[in-house]
């Protein structure tokens, strides 16, 4: 377990990541991983301290299978509810990467590990409710939905302003698994509903009063959601060549 911001700590892997929020002792999941990764979250729930009764919410920023891995089997054994995005929830969404990607030699660590860890059994968002943009979600954390269309189309970033944390999915990582490229960044196009689309979407966080940016891949980014959001424009514009 890593704290990573007052009251928010960091579960997961080197190449993906998930979240527990901790508040009145309470907790709210923010994504969950691999299917795999449901082996970490009773000794993370040890280690806080805390049982399976006291998950009473999981809250995803948009369902590709890294960020939907075990939302149901926690939900099954926590009886917590699941938030989503109305964008988000259905069940006929495409919830895995093209298969291109993987034919990047650079992609070949993330393709091997998300295999190992359960990418083919697809895993099910199940029975959920959903938010829209601008709503406060009535759970430990009272976060704060900021939708950021372009990665998928119900992709949303999640403020925590109790905790000086911004939760950015995919909309913003410090690290691109398909490029192995670090620091503040859009994802890689391919993987992007429309890049075009994400680019216009960092406007709306770049104005959010927060210290740590919790992104879905990479480490957290302390120098504020505004500098976050300054690198990944500087990247993007390096990278087209402008």
């Amino acid at each position: 377990m890593v704290t990573v911001a007052e009251g928010v700590h960091r579960f997961g892997s080197s190449l993906v990541n998930w979240y527990l929020i901790e508040e009145s002792g309470k907790l709210t999941i923010v994504d969950t991983g691999m299917p795999a990764y449901y082996k970490q979250l009773q000794p993370a729930l040890d280690e806080l301290g805390k049982t399976l009764g006291d998950v009473e919410a999981i809250v995803l920023t948009h369902t590709h299978v890294d960020h939907v891995g075990f939302c149901d089997r926690a939900r099954s054994a926590t009886g917590a509810s699941v938030h989503v995005h109305e964008l988000e929830a259905s069940p006929g969404l495409k919830r895995v990467p093209p298969l291109r990607l993987y034919l990047r030699p650079q992609s070949w660590a993330l393709g091997a590990h998300l295999l190992k860890t359960g990418l083919l059994k697809l895993p099910d968002l199940g029975p959920s409710t959903t938010f829209v943009d601008g709503q406060v979600l009535d759970v430990p954390g009272s976060l704060r939905v900021i939708h950021t269309p372009g990665h998928t189309s119900g992709s949303c970033c999640l403020h925590a302003p109790r905790h000086d944390a911004l939760f950015t999915g995919d909309a913003l990582v410090t690290l691109d698994p398909y490029t192995k490229l670090k620091g503040p960044r859009l994802m890689i196009d391919t993987v992007n509903e429309s890049t075009s689309t994400a680019v216009a979407s960092l406007q709306n966080v770049c104005g959010v009063d927060a210290s740590h940016v919790l992104p879905g891949h990479g480490d957290p980014w302390r120098g504020g959601v505004a500098g976050a959001v300054e690198r990944a424009m500087r990247s993007f514009r390096s990278a087209k060549g402008t």
